[in-house]
């Protein structure tokens, strides 16, 4: 199982990766993934079934994947 999870803010220990969710597929995951970036703002990523980082996803890089402008238009 793939799976995407999240950078948050863990208050004093930092940042941290939290597990959100697991998909059979990399291919799910990736867009799951993307998807979760834009609505939220934060940073993903995608671990392998031997939990190994795949792809890490920060909200420039899906911007730039969709072609939205950073520019506030």
């Amino acid at each position: 199982m793939f799976t995407i999870e999240c950078l948050v803010d863990s208050g004093e220990t930092g940042e941290q990766w939290r597990p959100e969710i697991q998909f059979s597929t990399e291919f799910r995951a990736v867009v799951n993934a993307r998807a979760k970036c834009m609505a939220t703002g934060k940073s993903y990523r995608i671990l392998s079934p031997d939990h190994t980082v795949q792809c890490v996803l920060t909200l420039e890089d899906c911007k730039r994947f969709y072609g939205v402008d950073s520019g506030g238009r």
